[in-house]
């Protein structure tokens, strides 16, 4: 005969809101990640929309659009990281509660580190885009 080791608790509703709280927050972001990549992506076409306007009217000092497809890349990539941290979102949801079934309390502080930093650095990559490029 096998003993269940594993006892379920009742989950309290603020705990169980929180979690949910949390979860959308998170959701949030990954839209809002989805969004900034899209319009950072979509910045790529527009100058290359300006750098044919440019070049139609024959002007003789055209600007430098050497740098345009770094935009578009850029753009992939903050979408991409939209796309995970939702995806991730469901598993943070899903391993809470477990640990609220289970009468656990468990903080997954990496998540919001990583978060954190791969924000500042999309933040520094178009700073510094905008000064160099």
């Amino acid at each position: 005969m096998q003993v269940d080791n594993t006892k379920r608790h009742p989950i309290d509703p603020k705990d169980l809101m929180a979690v949910e709280r949390s979860t959308t927050a998170l959701i949030g972001t990954s839209i809002s990640l989805i969004v900034l990549g899209f319009i950072v992506e979509k910045f790529e076409l527009f100058l290359h929309l300006l750098e044919a306007e440019f070049a139609s009217k024959k002007s003789t000092t055209l600007p430098v659009l050497q740098h345009i497809s770094f935009y578009n890349y850029l753009g992939i990539a903050i979408v991409a990281a939209g796309i995970l941290l939702a995806l991730f979102t469901y598993r943070y949801y899903t391993r809470w509660i477990r640990h609220l079934e289970m009468g656990e309390i468990d903080t997954d502080k990496a998540i919001y580190f990583y978060l954190s930093l791969f924000v500042a650095s999309i933040g520094l990559v178009l700073l510094i885009s905008m000064i160099l490029l």
